[in-house]
């Protein structure tokens, strides 16, 4: 179990060029994932970089409704909270901030024999534009089968995009999402701008609000809970270190 670790909302070290602000969060928490905040100011557009197949996967989890992600065949408003992850450098792309400041993450993963394993052997259809309201829904023993009224969606499915998922959770207090564990996962937990809960991870305690990331090692006990007038509101990205295929990996809806 290693340390777990929180980086608060404005937190960190932002850099500006052509209307786009980038601040990497929880810097150094893991080689294998880099996670930067984006803001891309209104009327800009940015091209990012691209990754071939075996380099690198990424995707782009916005956060603000505002402006279009493009390909050469097609557009995709982005009209509420929803994820973009494009085929690799098979196809270019741009994204267009509209009459408002775009907010976004910007996640990057390694892929290593395990990915290329996985991804030959069946990963989701790419490009993918998905809004989080869309994505399904799902229940667990430690959430909604104890009483819990977060409900809970998978928005990149497990085992269908090499060792990274993504998914939300969201619940209004009083709630909770019971303690669990993961023998094999590294999770972050990004806090949308609702949020407000204790969040409880090995010996640590953390009030969580909007805007704030935290990053759990494998095999840490965690929990969260809000209280009357509090809100569960989070998107969770995780990293399957050993594959979701590894001998005596136990799966669960939300890992």
């Amino acid at each position: 179990m290693g340390k777990v670790s929180i980086q608060r909302k404005n937190e960190g070290k932002a850099e500006t060029k052509n209307g786009l602000t980038r601040c990497i969060l929880l810097d150094g928490a893991t080689e294998d994932v880099v996670i930067t905040k984006c803001t891309l100011e209104a009327g800009c557009k940015w091209t990012p970089a691209l990754y071939a197949y075996g380099e690198k996967v990424q995707w782009f989890f916005f956060t603000t409704a505002s402006g279009y992600v493009a390909t050469p065949s097609k557009a995709h408003n982005i009209t509420d909270k929803a994820i973009y992850v494009p085929d690799f450098d098979r196809e270019e792309f741009y994204i267009q901030a509209g009459a408002a400041d775009l907010e976004f993450l910007h996640v990057e993963g390694k892929m290593n024999d395990i990915d290329l394993e996985m991804m030959n052997e069946c990963h989701i259809v790419l490009p993918r534009f998905r809004f989080l309201k869309d994505s399904w829904r799902y229940t667990e023993g430690f959430t909604g089968d104890a009483g819990s009224n977060v409900k809970s969606h998978m928005v990149i499915e497990h085992e269908y995009f090499g060792r990274y998922s993504m998914g939300w959770n969201c619940g209004v207090g009083p709630t909770f999402i019971g303690e669990h564990t993961h023998p094999d996962l590294e999770q972050w937990y990004y806090a949308l701008e609702d949020s407000s809960f204790t969040y409880t991870a090995g010996e640590n305690e953390f009030k969580v609000n909007g805007g704030d990331i935290t990053h759990t090692p494998e095999k840490t006990p965690h929990g969260s809970k809000s209280d009357d007038g509090e809100n569960i509101d989070y998107i969770w990205i995780e990293l399957a270190t050993k594959g979701y295929m590894a001998e005596g990996y136990v799966r669960q809806p939300d890992d």
